[in-house]
């Protein structure tokens, strides 16, 4: 593989603890063997992700077994904490009020509480909740693989080749699923209507910047747009309501009986 190379690969990601029974599945593009070790998530995209080769992406000992890679080929590769997220730094454990956590906005309200194992953000660093004791929460801020051993199998299975594979690749691995953008590409321009979702989600004017660097940089693009559609409703019509005709018989029936032959009657004078 070269890099920028953009691929489709399959891969499963372990743990590796002391003994085999302990490794344990971290990520899988497999469906099946996410159901079997119960990691299976319903609407979550399984088969062939997309992958951008050595776009420093992956943990290091494994963005280099990549590269060397050959498409179609299954590879194993272990991986020590060195060339992966490195060991546990005693020092990024820290000790925090409890009231400094319960102003984070997903505790303000009260609808949610912290607890231990909870995952949160507190000074724009990521962290696990370890422990919560007379007002002083132990928070871990290391990575939750650090220390780890992994043990990748992946198997590299088709490289985009036309600038269409290219784009479509690029905005499946950022954002949604295969088909939840439209996408047309002519020449080295792309024009791309974003899906429904990406209007009202925050997270997509972040997304959205690193999408048009990488079809810049490895889709090889030079104008891109990216167009919300907003289309105005059909506006409902109510037809006039048509008051029913009344019919003759209906009309007679409210004549009292013997009121026709005493109108035709002439006065009669004396």
């Amino acid at each position: 593989m070269q890099k920028g190379d953009i691929v489709r690969w399959e891969f499963e990601a372990w743990t590796l603890g002391p003994k085999p029974e302990d490794n344990e599945l971290i990520e899988t593009t497999s469906e099946s063997l996410a159901k079997e070790r119960n990691l299976f998530k319903e609407g979550a995209v399984w088969g062939p992700a997309p992958l951008i080769v050595g776009a420093g992406r992956l943990v290091k000992g494994l963005e280099g077994s990549v590269l060397a890679a050959e498409a179609g080929k299954e590879i194993e590769v272990t991986i020590p904490p060195s060339d992966a997220y490195g060991d546990r730094d005693p020092k990024k454990v820290e000790i925090h009020s409890l009231g400094e956590v319960l102003r984070l906005p997903q505790y303000r309200k009260g609808e949610d509480e912290p607890a231990p194992g909870k995952r949160i953000v507190l000074g724009n660093k990521a962290g696990t909740i370890m422990t919560i004791r007379g007002g002083r929460v132990r928070i871990d801020f290391n990575h939750d693989l650090a220390g780890k051993t992994l043990k990748y199998k992946y198997t590299l299975k088709t490289k985009a080749e036309t600038p269409m594979e290219k784009v479509q690749a690029v905005m499946e691995m950022h954002y949604g699923r295969p088909g939840d953008f439209h996408v047309h590409v002519h020449d080295q321009h792309a024009e791309i209507t974003v899906m429904e979702q990406c209007k009202y989600d925050p997270q997509w004017m972040l997304t959205k910047l690193q999408v048009v660097s990488d079809l810049r940089e490895y889709a090889g693009m030079t104008k891109i747009w990216l167009i919300e559609e907003y289309i105005k409703p059909a506006e409902k019509t109510e037809a006039p309501a048509v008051p029913a005709p009344a019919t003759e018989a209906a009309a007679e029936s409210n004549v009292p009986q013997g009121a026709a032959e005493k109108k035709e009657e002439p006065n009669k004078a004396e």
